[in-house]
């Protein structure tokens, strides 16, 4: 017998070093669900995490909840913030993972049935896991574009909103003919119309609408019953006149949660928002804003969760000697706080059971 045979997972099956959230093939999933190690320490930060949400869903009526909706997890490289981050969000959609190896299936939440010891923290877990929740977990540094400039936070939020309906997220406006057309009943229309006249998918092309006006504009209008020249005037007008502001966003997601049922829940999950923001006081004003406004239009049901190597205080402290903004405010939009050192070193280390 070798010394590889009396471990009851191989040795030799690829580990995946760094956790990143883009990364979600069923193999990568399974593994990071089933190999997740839950440490002391992680256990207090789940019972935090779970005591804040759960109890906001509990008394939705009570109005602290609303301007409490933002968590702030800080971590320096190493501590296991964006595996905690992308568990988080795992478990808040309970999402279905599939073993590519056997074709086994089951919920996320399943996975943490034998891991937590704590049965009031599995109860709400459970709770939490039974909700009517989205999740959009995403590297704010990857989504962004570089001509955003001080809009540049507000820009990727709509971004990752917009495609996670399945709406361009390249382009604002043409994401808003799409909502427009889905509201309407005439999107899937719109879809068989243009491809009958350039012969490929809408999904395919819609990035390169510069190219394809005429056809967009026929589409419009044969969908939409306008005139040829209505349909010219709105696209050609529709990016200059698309009004890109937070309160605008948070309505937008106020409206879809509404449309999804008074239970449904919106979750931003941010990696990596304390590198990105650095010392830019625009910016974080820009997601204090953010968080501001979609816990009075949403009521508690929309959710930003961050990371960050930094903790907020820190970060705070060194914009207010640059700058001469008032940054208090978002101290409170971020209430609850979980710091994450390295003993937790989440990332998905192999498991070495031995055989007994």
């Amino acid at each position: 017998m070798h010394i590889k045979d009396i471990f009851a997972k191989d040795l030799f099956r690829p580990i995946n070093g760094v956790v990143k959230a883009e990364q979600r093939d069923d193999a990568i999933v399974w593994q990071e669900l089933d190999e997740y190690v839950i440490t002391r320490e992680l256990d207090q930060h789940f019972r935090k995490f779970f005591d804040t949400f759960v109890y906001a869903v509990s008394n939705s009526s009570d109005p602290n909840v609303t301007g409490r909706t933002g968590i702030w997890i800080s971590g320096f490289f190493g501590s296991g913030k964006s595996h905690f981050l992308k568990i988080l969000s795992y478990l808040l959609q309970n999402i279905q993972a599939c073993n590519p190896d056997t074709g086994e299936t089951r919920q996320a939440i399943s996975f943490f049935e034998n891991k937590i010891q704590d049965s009031m923290l599995l109860a709400d877990m459970k709770k939490a896991a039974n909700i009517s929740t989205d999740t959009i977990l995403f590297n704010i540094d990857s989504k962004a574009d570089s001509r955003d400039g001080k809009g540049a936070v507000l820009n990727v939020f709509w971004r990752v909103f917009n495609e996670m309906q399945g709406f361009s997220g390249d382009a604002l406006h043409i994401a808003e003919m799409e909502r427009y057309l889905t509201e309407k009943g005439k999107y899937q229309e719109f879809c068989s119309v243009f491809k009958g006249l350039i012969g490929e998918e809408w999904l395919k092309e819609r990035d390169a609408y510069d190219f394809n006006k005429d056809h967009v504009v026929t589409a419009l209008s044969r969908v939409l019953g306008l005139s040829p020249k209505s349909a010219e005037d709105w696209f050609n007008g529709a990016e200059q006149k698309m009004n890109i502001t937070i309160e605008n966003f948070a309505k937008r997601v106020r409206d879809y949660l509404q449309q999804k049922g008074n239970d449904h829940r919106i979750i931003f999950l941010v990696d990596e928002v304390g590198q990105f923001i650095g010392s830019d006081g625009n910016l974080m004003l820009n997601l204090q804003t953010i968080i501001e406004d979609l816990g009075r239009l949403c009521q508690g049901r929309a959710w930003v969760v961050v990371t960050s190597q930094e903790d907020i205080d820190y970060i705070l402290g060194d914009l207010k000697t640059t700058k001469t903004n008032d940054f208090s405010k978002i101290q409170g939009r971020f209430h609850t706080r979980l710091s994450l050192s390295s003993v937790s070193l989440l990332r998905s280390k192999p498991k070495y059971t031995v055989r007994i």
